[in-house]
C-alpha cells in the first residue's frame, strides 16, 4: 500500500474512532511504528489531524457521528458472522429488544419469521420486520433522529419500562475492558443504558475493531453484559482479559478462519 492511500485510511479511521494509537495502526497496516509516525507527521503538517502522545487525534478529538448507511458498509463480513453466532439465541415465545446498530440489524436480517416479540427504537428494524407475519412488533416511539435512524427521548424509555424484555441485543462504538461499552450520541447512550438495566439478559454484538476503543458516552460496564459475541479477528490477549474478568465471550468465525 502506498503512503497516500494509507494516510487516507488513517483519516477515515480517525473519523470513526476519534483517536488512534501508533502501535495499533502499525499492526493494522502491517508496517513499522516509524512508518506510521511519518504518516501522522505528514497529516499533522497539513492540518488534517492532531498529534498526541503515542498516536493521533481527530481535529475535534471526537469521532464523527456516522449515519446508519455509512455504518452499514463497515465490517460487513464480521457483522454477518456475529449474526450467525447469535441466531440460536432467538426462540419463539420470547421478547427481544434490538438497538439501532447495524450489527443488530445484521441479526434481524437473518431471523426467521417466528412468533416472538420485538421491541425496538430502530427505523431499519421496524421497516424490515413489517414483512414478517408472525412477529409481534413494538416501536418505542419518541423523537426521530434522521442521521442515525433512531427514535430517542423519554417516550422511548417509557415504552421500554412497560415490557418484560428477555434478551436485549445491542452494539456500541467502542468497548473498553476497563469502562465497558460507549456511544458517540448521548441520547442513544441514555436509551441503551436504560435498556441494559431493564433486560433480563444483554448480548453485546461487537466486531473486533471496536474492542479496546472508547467513545464519548459510556452506558454499560462489563458486569452488566451477559454475553459478548465478537469475530475471530479479535486480539487473543483482549479476549483472555475479558474472560479473566468474568465475561462470557463467544468468537464468531470469519469465512477465512473456517477450516
Amino acid at each position: 500500500m502506498l503512503a497516500p492511500e494509507r494516510q487516507q485510511q488513517i483519516l477515515a479511521l480517525l473519523e470513526e474512532r476519534g483517536t488512534l494509537r501508533t502501535i495499533d495502526l502499525a499492526e493494522e497496516f502491517q508496517v513499522t511504528d516509524e512508518t506510521i509516525r511519518r504518516d501522522l507527521q505528514v497529516l499533522a503538517e497539513s492540518n488534517q489531524l492532531t498529534r498526541v502522545h503515542g498516536g493521533a487525534s481527530s481535529l475535534s478529538g471526537r469521532p464523527k457521528l456516522q449515519s446508519f448507511t455509512e455504518r452499514r458498509g463497515l465490517q460487513v463480513e464480521s457483522k454477518k458472522a456475529i449474526a450467525q453466532a447469535a441466531l440460536s439465541l432467538v426462540q419463539p415465545g420470547r421478547t427481544y429488544a434490538f438497538d439501532s446498530s447495524t450489527t443488530a440489524f445484521a441479526l434481524i436480517s437473518a431471523l426467521p419469521d417466528l412468533p416472538y416479540r420485538v421491541v425496538t427504537n430502530a427505523y431499519a428494524v421496524l421497516d424490515h420486520m413489517t414483512r414478517m407475519e408472525n412477529v409481534e412488533l413494538i416501536c418505542t416511539g419518541g423523537r426521530f433522529h434522521p442521521k442515525t435512524q433512531t427514535f430517542v427521548g423519554g417516550e422511548s424509555i417509557d415504552t421500554l419500562r412497560r415490557h418484560n424484555v428477555h434478551t436485549a441485543f445491542i452494539s456500541c462504538i467502542g468497548f473498553d475492558t476497563q469502562r465497558g461499552a460507549s456511544e458517540g450520541f448521548e441520547q442513544q447512550a441514555t436509551y441503551k443504558e436504560r435498556l441494559v438495566q431493564l433486560a433480563e439478559s444483554v448480548v453485546l454484538l461487537v466486531d473486533s475493531t471496536k474492542l479496546n476503543q472508547r467513545s464519548e458516552y459510556f452506558f454499560a460496564g462489563h458486569e452488566s453484559i451477559s454475553l459478548i459475541i465478537t469475530d475471530s479477528n479479535a486480539d487473543p490477549k483482549t479476549i483472555e482479559t475479558l474472560r479473566n474478568m468474568g465475561c462470557a465471550v463467544e468468537i464468531a468465525p470469519l469465512p477465512e478462519s473456517k477450516s
